[in-house]
């Protein structure tokens, strides 16, 4: 290999952190190189998707629309498809004009960081956290403020987050349903956030991508509803986990008209706007599908879970039951004892052919973690292997 030119020898400072690698990524090649290996680590939803969906993007490239640019906030029809989604299943009172579509909820993400946040910005993450929250917060320049949740619980604590409150915090990342850690945030909780951020500019960005996945009779509560929150809040979602097309890229944020303009023309320069078939199929989706869909959603997710940490329980891991998502955060020293999670999923791996995500992943301060994150989201045939393989683990 050739000697790179010294041309190259800095790269920009906000994005040294990237130069760690991705384990979640290193292992699903990991897996995928193993014989009969089965992926329980990245969240990639092999499901089947809805018949709509497939339709609409087929009828797009079959030659129903031409195959031209959309505006950069998206099609007009899939914009007042999802303020019709918001106000009849999140009780938003939005319009097309509060919705910019966008490469799914990372590209919210990045296209609402670009738009509101300055270097040197602080923006809170409640831990566990997903970890690309923590890694592309410094790509802005802003540094993440991690404030853990208890961890018996999941509980909000108040004063755990006013603790780290400053003059540079500009915005809190609340994830629910969450991942890793499947937390479903309770309007109680977001009405004592409310509080603490009561009289400050703070902003509150969500990331609602599991919404159709509480589990045992909770509700999900869009913190955009909240009283003390509504005006503060950008509401990120994707269709990714809810239509099973983790790979289409096709999300949205919503807010204020006039906010949700500029983070659009931020869009514009960073992708100019997502993929117009993709576009159509979750605007056909979201018009033609039954509410009955979302309610079997949860419903089958549920079931999944409640087998799946069956199994796990029977292995001998330890863990919180999730309350929404499809993750399971394991704590695995009874059955690996005090190795890293890297080389405890390794571990794991060489045993069962089954692996996971290394828990350190979620924590700004990992030391202590003992842990790893399953997803459930495969067909059940899949999944009564890799529960049949886990529970050999005991054996």
């Amino acid at each position: 290999m050739s000697q790179l030119h010294r041309a190259f020898a800095r790269t920009a400072a906000r994005r040294q952190h990237l130069d760690q690698g991705n384990l979640l990524r290193s292992l699903t090649l990991v897996i995928n190189g193993v014989p009969g290996g089965i992926n329980l680590g990245q969240g990639v939803c092999d499901l089947d998707s809805p018949k709509p969906l497939i339709a609409g993007a087929m009828a797009s490239i079959d030659g129903g629309d031409r195959q031209l640019y959309t505006p950069y906030a998206g099609l007009p029809e899939l914009r007042e498809a999802i303020a019709a989604k918001l106000r009849r299943h999140n009780q938003l009172p939005y319009e097309a004009k509060n919705v910019a579509v966008c490469t799914g909820s990372s590209g919210a993400l990045f296209a609402a960081g670009m738009t509101m946040l300055d270097p040197g910005d602080e923006v809170v993450l409640f831990e566990p956290f997903y970890s690309y929250h923590g890694t592309t917060i410094p790509l802005f320049g802003a540094v993440p403020v991690p404030v853990a949740l208890d961890r018996q619980t999941l509980a909000f604590d108040p004063q755990a987050l006013r603790k780290v409150l400053t003059k540079k915090t500009r915005a809190v990342v609340v994830n629910t349903p969450g991942n890793p850690s499947g937390k479903v945030w309770t309007r109680a909780e977001l009405e004592q956030l409310a509080a603490v951020l009561d009289g400050s500019d703070v902003l509150v960005l969500t990331d609602e991508v599991y919404e159709y996945m509480c589990f045992d009779g909770r509700a999900h509560v869009s913190p955009a509803t909240v009283p003390g929150l509504a005006e503060r809040t950008l509401t990120m979602n994707s269709f990714s986990k809810t239509f099973s097309v983790t790979g289409w890229r096709i999300g949205f944020l919503a807010g204020p008209a006039e906010i949700v303009e500029k983070c659009g023309i931020v869009f514009d320069q960073i992708e100019v706007c997502a993929a117009r078939p993709m576009q159509r199929g979750v605007q056909r989706a979201l018009q033609e599908l039954p509410d009955s869909y979302y309610t079997d959603l949860q419903a089958g997710y549920q079931k999944k879970r409640d087998a799946f940490c069956a199994a796990l329980r029977d292995a001998g891991f330890t863990f919180l039951v999730p309350q929404g998502a499809y993750y399971v955060m394991a704590d695995y020293s009874k059955v690996f004892g005090d190795l890293l999670p890297y080389p405890a999923v390794l571990k794991m791996i060489e045993r069962i052919r089954v692996n996971a995500v290394p828990g350190d992943l979620f924590y700004a301060r990992p030391e202590g973690v003992r842990s790893m994150r399953f997803q459930f989201a495969v067909d059940w045939p899949v999944l009564e292997e890799a529960m049949k393989r886990l529970r050999s683990l005991r054996a």
